[in-house]
C-alpha cells in the first residue's frame, strides 16, 4: 500500500508524531453516558435552585413537598450527624465514579490507521479491521473456516481445517494475518494469535 509519506517522501519525526497525536485524539473513545447523567443532574438542581429564587422574590416562596420536607430536616442537623457524613459520602462517591469514567476510554469502535500526515486522519472499524484479517486467513491453503475477533490489543483467529499433516499451517496464518495489518498499518498494532482447529474425522 502506498502511504502519503511514501509519496510525498518520508516526513520529519516532529510531523510524524503530530499525525500520531492528531489520529489518537480522534479515534479516542469517549464516554457520554456519565457525561449526560451529570448534564442533567445538573440541570435539575439548578432548574430547581432557580424557581425557588424567583418564587422567593416574588413573595410566594416555592413549596415542593419532598423537597421542602428535606430541607426542614436538613436544617436541623448538624454537620457531624451521621446522616450528613453518610449523605456527603454518598455524594462524593457518585461524583467520583462520574468523574473517572469520564476519564478513562470507553470501548474502541474504530481503529486509527497510520498516515504520518496530520491533516489526514483514517479509521477503520472494528466489523472491517475483522472481516480484513479473517479475508487473509481464508487465503491461506489447507484453512476450511475462519473465524477473527478484534480486540483492543489483539487480534485472535481460529481456523478450522480437516488436514493432519500441517504443522507448519498455524504459522502461516500468522504471517498472512500479519502482512495485512502491514498493509493497513494500525497506528497501534495488534498482537497476533492464532488456533488451528483440526476437524475430527
Amino acid at each position: 500500500m502506498t502511504t502519503v509519506g511514501q509519496v510525498a517522501g518520508a516526513p520529519g519525526t516532529a510531523v510524524v508524531r503530530r499525525a500520531r497525536r492528531t489520529a489518537r485524539r480522534a479515534f479516542r473513545p469517549r464516554r457520554s453516558w456519565p457525561a449526560f447523567i451529570a448534564a442533567v443532574l445538573v440541570l435539575a438542581v439548578a432548574v430547581l435552585a432557580g424557581a425557588a429564587a424567583v418564587s422567593a422574590v416574588a413573595g410566594a416562596p416555592l413549596r415542593v413537598p419532598v423537597v421542602g420536607d428535606a430541607l426542614d430536616r436538613a436544617a436541623g442537623m448538624r454537620w457531624r450527624d451521621t446522616a450528613v457524613l453518610v449523605a456527603a459520602g454518598g455524594a462524593a462517591l457518585v461524583g467520583l465514579v462520574l468523574l473517572v469514567s469520564a476519564l478513562l476510554p470507553g470501548r474502541a469502535r474504530w481503529t486509527a490507521l497510520r498516515t504520518d500526515d496530520p491533516d489526514l486522519v483514517v479509521g477503520l472499524s472494528r466489523s472491517a479491521l475483522r472481516r480484513a484479517v479473517a479475508a487473509a486467513a481464508r487465503g491461506v491453503s489447507g484453512v476450511r473456516g475462519v473465524r477473527a475477533t478484534v480486540r483492543r490489543r489483539a487480534v485472535r483467529v481460529r481456523v478450522d481445517t480437516e488436514l493432519r499433516d500441517r504443522p507448519d499451517l498455524r504459522d502461516e496464518v500468522a504471517e498472512a494475518v500479519e502482512e495485512r495489518l502491514d498493509e493497513l498499518v494500525p497506528l497501534r498494532r495488534p498482537k497476533v494469535r492464532v488456533r488451528v482447529r483440526t476437524a475430527k474425522a
